[in-house]
């Protein structure tokens, strides 16, 4: 007994826990559209149809790597010797000015004697100028020769020669743009100047290959300018170093027009095929992953669009076959009504043609024997009375006959005529139910779609908000997507207006 009576109880037990833990098993897994970025898949995400997707984060690793095979576009000035000596010389002249100034305050003149020149106050002047000056500097030796007149044209053309040899190299600005990686070589378009800009037309056209172990940075270039100097000399090396500048610049947007051309064709697309697994539970919710739950929630929303779709169709299916039913039992109707006045036309034109003939009969002769005298004449008056009264019966009894018939007939007609009325009007109430019944049905059908509509828009404008924030890869391919999106949109609201009408 005991054992029976664990074997039913333990079926029962096995329901019970089923049908609790079902619940929870439910509740415990995540809708597609829950899941962000860096979420934990809770279940395999496994593709329902074919579907093609790019991986934005794969396309801009290869066009990262595809763009490196396009040389950085340097911009090399030619006017930038020129410039420096101009610089260099205006240094000078205004140095030599400045302090022949201030010996003829000093002194009352601009050129000094020898005598003058070996005396303690032009020592002084010229350590004050030195210490007061912020240009170019002199010696005390340099200080003698202007001050005696000398203009010393000499030595500032070996200086200018020396930064026109340290010019002679390219020196690249520091620090360079982060996005552009030098490779091993770059190419040059030389330019009068820095202002000066040109397209990438012209790039194309007069750019050349530099190797990229030619250039100098800024600070090697200063460096080497002082070594070439002796020690004696180190103030005017600074300041001569301190002249240089970068005769050189990296054209960024003529750069990226080119790489932006290279790479345009460059994408990484992925393709899945039905029952392929997209991602395995336990990973993390990249960026790829997130657009593969996209185009499944996109893919899921056009099924059920196309689910409404059909069973709008069938809708209107059976409403136009309903219709082309009561069309034909209408016709029916119509038609046994037709044959029901033709039979009773035609019954009573033959009682009306039988009538006539009957009034038409001629009267029987008598068949009264003669008699001659004053009886003959009672009887045969006798006779024709009894006769007349006959014939008066005759006629009352056709008359009464007619009429009968004639009533009965009209009541026939009238029984017929309000039963076909009957008929009409339970087939009318039939068919306004009916009506009523599939009214209801399309509006519930109808009030999911305006739903599925709301939200296929809401993914619309969701796409073109992600239109704005991501990158200029998938921008055209984002734009193409939103518009096919659109289209089919459209399409389905004409279709489900028109089946709706």
């Amino acid at each position: 007994m005991v054992k029976t009576g664990f074997r039913f109880i333990s079926p029962l037990v096995v329901t019970l826990l089923v049908a609790v833990l079902i619940p929870f098993s439910n509740l415990s897994a995540k809708n597609l559209g829950d899941y962000q970025l860096g979420d934990k898949l809770e279940e395999d995400i496994v593709a329902t149809t074919k579907m093609s997707f790019v991986d934005a984060a794969a396309t801009q690793a290869d066009r990262d790597k595809e763009a490196q095979r396009v040389p950085v576009i340097f911009r090399y000035f030619t006017n930038a010797p020129d410039e420096l000596d101009a610089r260099f010389r205006q240094a000078v002249e205004k140095t030599h000015e400045n302090f022949l100034r201030a010996v003829n305050k000093s002194f009352g003149h601009r050129t000094l004697s020898a005598e003058e020149l070996g005396s303690f106050k032009f020592q002084s002047l010229a350590m004050l100028f030195q210490k007061q000056n912020d240009s170019f500097p002199i010696s005390t030796n340099r200080a003698a020769l202007w001050a005696g007149g000398n203009d010393d044209k000499a030595y500032q053309d070996s200086l200018a020669a020396v930064l026109r040899q340290a010019m002679s190299v390219v020196i690249h600005p520091e620090p360079m743009p982060q996005k552009f990686r030098i490779g091993a070589t770059v190419r040059m378009i030389p330019v009068s100047n820095a202002n000066e800009m040109v397209s990438e037309k012209e790039a194309s056209k007069t750019s050349w290959n530099f190797s990229r172990t030619n250039f100098v940075s800024m600070a090697i270039a200063q460096r080497n300018l002082i070594n070439a100097f002796p020690r004696e000399e180190r103030d005017v090396a600074n300041f001569l170093s301190n002249l240089l500048e970068p005769n050189c610049a990296v054209d960024e947007a003529v750069t990226q027009k080119l790489r932006d051309r290279r790479t345009a064709d460059v994408w990484s697309v992925c393709n899945y095929e039905p029952g392929q697994i997209v991602a395995h539970r336990g990973d993390i919710v990249d960026q790829k992953i997130k657009t593969a739950i996209d185009h499944l929630k996109e893919k899921a929303v056009v099924g059920q669009l196309q689910d409404l779709q059909a069973k709008q169709q069938v809708a209107v299916g059976e409403l136009q076959q309903w219709v082309a039913e009561n069309k034909a039992k209408g016709t029916q109707t119509q038609t046994h009504v037709l044959w029901v006045v033709a039979v009773l036309a035609v019954v009573v034109l033959i009682l009306a043609v039988a009538t006539w003939q009957l009034a038409r009969r001629k009267q029987p002769e008598t068949m009264l024997p003669i008699v001659a005298g004053a009886e003959a004449g009672d009887w045969q008056q006798r006779a024709l009375v009894a006769e007349k009264r006959t014939e008066n019966l005759q006629n009352a009894a056709r008359a009464g006959l007619l009429a009968h018939l004639s009533q009965w007939f009209s009541r026939l007609m009238t029984q017929r005529l309000l039963s076909q009325r009957r008929m009409l009007l339970e087939t009318h109430d039939n068919a306004a139910s009916e009506m009523a019944a599939l009214e209801a049905r399309l509006q519930k059908v109808q009030a999911p779609l305006q739903v599925r509509l709301a939200a296929y828009e809401h993914r619309i404008a969701e796409l073109e908000k992600e239109l704005a924030v991501r990158g200029e890869e998938n921008r055209e391919l984002l734009k193409a997507k939103i518009e096919t999106m659109r289209k089919q949109l459209e399409a389905e609201r004409g279709k489900n207006r028109v089946a709706f009408n």
